[in-house]
């Protein structure tokens, strides 16, 4: 019988990742593809590109879903085992998607492919996000 419980903060960290992943996808999938994007200084031919729109309505869409999955395994995962593996797999993801909003940032790092400081609100969620993951995937579950 193991005597490890929950890892702490672990429901927490869930619920406020799985909030902020809401609050950002959401106000852009309900303002539209073409109105979000239009102040990252995105060409008119791409914005208006349904092929684009498609692929920014899919981004964020995913962004929802994955927001789900954290939310859920926040509420429901009870074993510390699952709890650091689940930890760990979002703290990776985390760090790709970090690294894909940050190239595509108008920053330093970045090629401003979407210019303005907002380009660079999405690599700070997802590095918020790496770093409370970060938190949970390395450190010890409390015992009893």
């Amino acid at each position: 019988m193991s005597t490890a419980t929950a890892l702490p903060g672990f429901r927490r960290t869930c619920q406020g990742v799985c909030a902020l992943h809401v609050v950002l996808a959401s106000g852009i999938l309900l303002r539209g593809a073409e109105a979000s994007m239009a102040e990252f200084e995105v060409p008119a031919a791409v914005l208006t590109s349904p092929h684009y729109q498609d692929a920014i309505f899919w981004t964020y869409l995913h962004m929802l879903v994955i927001a789900a999955i954290v939310g859920l395994m926040g509420q429901r995962c009870e074993d510390p085992k699952l709890q650091r593996d689940f930890s760990r797999l979002m703290f990776a993801a985390s760090a790709v998607y970090a690294w894909l909003d940050l190239r595509a940032s108008d920053s330093a790092l970045g090629e401003a492919l979407y210019r303005g400081p907002g380009s660079l609100i999405p690599t700070l969620v997802c590095v918020l996000s790496l770093v409370l993951f970060g938190r949970l995937a390395f450190a010890r579950a409390a015992t009893p």
